[in-house]
Order: C-alpha cells, then sequence, then structure tokens
C-alpha cells in the first residue's frame, strides 16, 4: 500500500511539473510574440540576455529541483535495498550454519543408531552363543533356558550370562568343570569360541570416547568379560596364561578320575556332557 501511494504522488507531482512548465512556456511565447522580432532584436543585448534567462529559468530550475528530488528517493531506496540485501545474506549464513549443525547432528545421530544396532546384534549373537554353551553343558536346563530367554526378551540383557557367573560364584570347581565339559562338547566348543571371538572383535574397536566409555567398562569388568574369562580355555591358537591354568587343572581332574558318581555320563541331562547332575535344577 504505501508502495502504491508513493507511485501515485511521484506522478502527480511529475504531472504537475509537466503543466506549469507548459503553462510557463506558453506564457512566455506569448510575452516574446507581442514583442514581436523586430522588438526582440532592437532590444539590448543585456536587456536580450535577461529576457531569454527570465523565461528559461523558472522551468530549468524546477526540473533540476525534481531530479534532485528523485535522486535523493533513488539513493535512499538504494540504500534500503543495500541493507535488505545484507539482512537476507545473514540469515541465508544463519541459516546455512544452522542446517550444518542440523546435518552433524543428524549424522551423529545416525553414527549412534548404527553403533546402537550393531552392539544389539553382537549382544543377541553373545547370548545366543552363551545359550547354546548353557542348553549343551547343562548349566541351564530346558525350562530354566526358556524363563531365560524370556527375561532376556523383556530388557535383562545379562539373562544368558548371570548363570554361568552365579555357577562360578557359588561352586569353586566351576571353571574346571566348564572347561572339561567343552573339551567333550563340540557344539558347545564351537560356540564358546565364538562368543570368545566376538568380544574380541568388540574390544579391538575404540568405545573409550564419550558416551562409549561405559560400553569399554562393561566389556572390561562386565558380564561378558567375566564369561569370556570362563569360555577362553577353548578358544584355540590364543596364549592366554589362565585360559591354559584352567585347562591343565581340567585335565589333572580328568586323569586323577575326580568326577563324582552324580557326574557320570549315565546321570547327565541327555547325551550332552552336562554340569547338572540328574534330577538336580540349576541355582
Amino acid at each position: 500500500m504505501e508502495t502504491v501511494i508513493k507511485t501515485v504522488l511521484r506522478w502527480g507531482v511529475f504531472v504537475l511539473a509537466v503543466a506549469a512548465t507548459t503553462a510557463w512556456v506558453v506564457l512566455s511565447f506569448t510575452y516574446l510574440n507581442r514583442l514581436g522580432w523586430y522588438g526582440i532584436l532592437s532590444l539590448e543585448p543585456g536587456t536580450l540576455a535577461s529576457t531569454l534567462a527570465a523565461v528559461a529559468t523558472p522551468p530549468a530550475a524546477l526540473w533540476l529541483v525534481l531530479m534532485v528530488v528523485a535522486q535523493q528517493q533513488e539513493l535512499t531506496l538504494l540504500r534500503k535495498m543495500v541493507v535488505d540485501l545484507g539482512l537476507t545474506m545473514r540469515r541465508g549464513q544463519d541459516q546455512a550454519e544452522v542446517n550444518g549443525r542440523a546435518l552433524l547432528e543428524l549424522a551423529a545421530a545416525a553414527g549412534r543408531s548404527a553403533t546402537k544396532d550393531a552392539l544389539s546384534i553382537a549382544l543377541d549373537d553373545l547370548s545366543s552363543q552363551a545359550a547354546t554353551v548353557a542348553e549343551h553343558l547343562g548349566v541351564l536346563d530346558s525350562d530354566s533356558l526358556d524363563l531365560a530367554w524370556a527375561r532376556y526378551g523383556a530388557g535383562d540383557c545379562w539373562a544368558l550370562l548371570n548363570p554361568f557367573l552365579t555357577r562360578a560364584t557359588n561352586e569353586a570347581d566351576f571353571a574346571e568343570r566348564l572347561t572339561k565339559a567343552l573339551v567333550q562338547d563340540g557344539p558347545a566348543q564351537v560356540s564358546a569360541k565364538s562368543f570368545v571371538r566376538c568380544v574380541q572383535t568388540l574390544r579391538s574397536h575404540d568405545h573409550g570416547v564419550g558416551d562409549q566409555r561405559l560400553l569399554l567398562q562393561i566389556l572390561d569388568d562386565g558380564p561378558i568379560a567375566q564369561v569370556d574369562k570362563l569360555l577362553a580355555s577353548v578358544s584355540l591358537g590364543t596364549d592366554q596364561p589362565q585360559a591354559d591354568e584352567v585347562q591343565s587343572r581340567a585335565q589333572n581332574l580328568e586323569d586323577e578320575g575326580a568326577e563324582t558318581e552324580g557326574d557320570t555320563m549315565a546321570d547327565r541331562l541327555g547325551p550332552q556332557p552336562t554340569l547338572f547332575p540328574a534330577g538336580s535344577r540349576p541355582n
């Protein structure tokens, strides 16, 4: 609306200026016509110059003033346009910075999501391998294994690892018995090796930055690390003093015939070697 008003006023001033100039020119020619050519030529040079100046000065001055005012308006408009352009560029830069930060945040969120998904898959694999070992060696019977899987699905991520830690805490010779049973059971041994390799792969990545420090602590001291130590004795081709010691102690037990009557193959839960005597339930 303001632009329309300014345009109307501008054209109105222009029309008035043209009308005033036309009227002045008509009056000037009328006056000169009354003098005639002989009267004009008979004037003194100074008088003739004054007359011509008096005729030409008013319209020239009017249009000069109008031109100055128009230039001032154009300069004002140009200054406003430059200021608006600067503000637009500044807003564009701010928006570019916001978009850049948003892209960085999206990239970081995507990285965190990918890491979370990878860790979730790794935890599922570790739990699956631990469940296989527990099922084959009798650390968990069928009902307890189903219950552990149900707890795992409900959010207890250590449900399939805690039975190993509970047995290791309550039974002093659990590590030796576990190693001995692993040596006798091929599928459980394969699962144990897969568990150890997966833990080693997780440790080989850099998780010690920012919000991943807790993961590094879990890999070093948590249930995964403790179960890894129990199963490390079957990781062939690695030099692990503790695993060798456990393997040696298990071999000694086997050589000395330290098996109790309840641990014979006839009393096991199924054809696989088991850590449970017949009719017993896991703690």
